[in-house]
């Protein structure tokens, strides 16, 4: 149940950079010097596909070929072979995109059918140390990546979800989703002179203009059947972040600090400053737990006045709009989106993302992924037309974008306002190691998917946060 909140993940980018990178970083050319006379492999200028030698003698690189496998199909499938097109129109290669929906199953028979694929990405991080551990999976280290650069480039906190047992990193990060949203009814906000709030203490301010101008500013609901409480642990997690910084919040879902740790409190306390304010929450706090998550967008868009003005959610949740909302990537509704404000001056983006893994380290494989995960080729994969802007062209599917992987990937690769905005956001927190993973899917799942769901709904019905904190400490195996 916990995955369905993914499934339904709008289309909502990622992105693919380009100008390859060299084996000693994923995004510049190494020099001999750099390499202290040794003999590397580096991308050319004109996107890979030629070796460089401490000489600086080039002697040309084969082309990759070989079966790209992951979980995307339909039209997202479609971005991901588009832009696998373009490298290998600027590499020489011969690589073709293979999506599943059953990805994660199908990839452990082939593994374990001793017929891997050449090199693959995965939603779920939590696979990758299991496939290393095995010794399947070569490590970045032995593949020549410059790791200080990629934690620099992608953030330390993704770089570490694919660092394994043996110490050696086996992820390589690629495109992430992202669920720092808040939806606002654009309307009111224009006719009352509202501002977009870029801090918390902005959104708390918003919240009590809107009730004393008689309006309620916050729809919610925390049911999902067997899920119910999922949605109030996406608030926490993004709150947590932005307080305590990524590292504290690797700590807390491997569980290297306690799961009733200070940190977690004053977010549970930050949070309630905002969910048990008075006139905050359309129908009360009390009541949120019996508001299917997928009922409460549904007053922003009552007659003659919307019910409430904000929602925070994942971009999938327009999936359950009204069918007359006109809803069209945020572009021509009345539903407009703002980031997940900032808190103290700490920025974050909370979601998930793809990782890449490499089963057969080929010279020209390794080079193909180096230049995947640069900010240029990001570019081809931002939208259809890269914005005008990406050296190699976009992916050519209409409506796709990508949100970045790398810090430095161009917001005007993106075509939409709405996706600069979420892109903007996503390498802010790149660069501030703030990007993190939707923590309760990395814990166990009797913790992630069980005391902590029923966590949210006690706490919303009034249980204290220590008491809340502590009942899931105890659980944790």
């Amino acid at each position: 149940m916990r995955k369905y909140k993914w499934l339904l993940l709008l289309v909502v980018f990622a992105l693919i950079a380009a100008a390859c990178g060299d084996d000693e970083g994923d995004d510049t050319d190494t020099t001999a010097a750099d390499a202290g006379g040794t003999e590397t492999t580096a991308a050319a200028d004109d996107g890979g596909g030629t070796e460089t030698t401490a000489a600086g003698d080039e002697a040309p690189m084969a082309g990759a070929e070989f079966l790209l496998f992951g979980a995307p199909g339909g039209d997202e499938g479609k971005a991901i072979q588009g832009f696998l097109d373009a490298y290998n129109a600027e590499s020489g290669s011969n690589i073709e995109y293979g999506g599943s929906e059953d990805f994660e199953a199908q990839l452990r028979i082939r593994v374990e059918g001793g017929d891997p694929p050449e090199v693959a990405f995965t939603p779920q991080p939590a696979s990758i140390c299991a496939f290393a551990d095995e010794g399947h999976l070569v490590s970045l280290e032995d593949m020549g990546f410059d790791i200080a650069e990629m934690e620099a480039n992608h953030s330390k906190f993704w770089m570490d979800l694919g660092l394994c047992a043996d110490g050696q990193h086996y992820g390589i990060p690629w495109f992430p989703n992202y669920k720092s949203i808040i939806f606002y009814h654009e309307p009111t906000f224009t006719a009352n002179g509202y501002a977009i709030p870029s801090t918390w203490d902005e959104m708390i301010a918003l919240s009590q203009q809107i009730v004393d101008d008689g309006m309620t500013p916050w729809c919610f609901g925390f049911e999902s059947g067997g899920a119910t409480g999922w949605p109030g642990t996406d608030w926490l997690e993004d709150i947590l972040v932005r307080q305590s910084g990524g590292d504290v919040y690797a700590d807390w879902f491997n569980h290297d600090i306690p799961f009733n740790d200070p940190a977690v409190i004053s977010a549970f306390d930050k949070f309630g400053e905002l969910f048990f304010a008075d006139g905050f929450v359309l129908g009360g706090a009390g009541n949120v737990a019996g508001v299917a998550f997928g009922d409460a967008p549904g007053p922003l868009f009552t007659d003659p006045e919307p019910g409430c003005l904000m929602l925070k959610q994942g971009s999938f949740i327009t999936n359950f709009f009204p069918d007359t909302a006109g809803y069209e990537d945020g572009e021509e509704s009345e539903i407009k989106t703002f980031p997940f404000p900032t808190i103290d001056g700490n920025t974050g983006a909370m979601g998930g993302g793809d990782t890449i893994m490499v089963f057969d380290a080929a010279p020209e494989n390794v080079e193909a992924v180096k230049a995947w995960i640069t900010a240029d080729w990001m570019c081809t994969l931002a939208s259809a037309s890269g914005g005008g802007v990406a050296p190699y062209g976009g992916h050519g599917v209409a409506g796709i974008e990508r949100l970045p992987g790398h810090k430095d990937t161009n917001l005007d690769c993106y075509e939409s306002d709405q996706a600069k905005a979420f892109a903007g956001a996503v390498t802010s927190a790149l660069a501030a190691n703030s990007f993190v993973f939707d923590a309760s899917d990395l814990m166990p799942p009797e913790v992630g998917q069980g005391s902590f769901w029923e966590g949210m709904i006690n706490w919303s019905q009034g249980t204290s946060a220590q008491e809340v904190a502590d009942t899931v400490e105890a659980s944790w195996p």
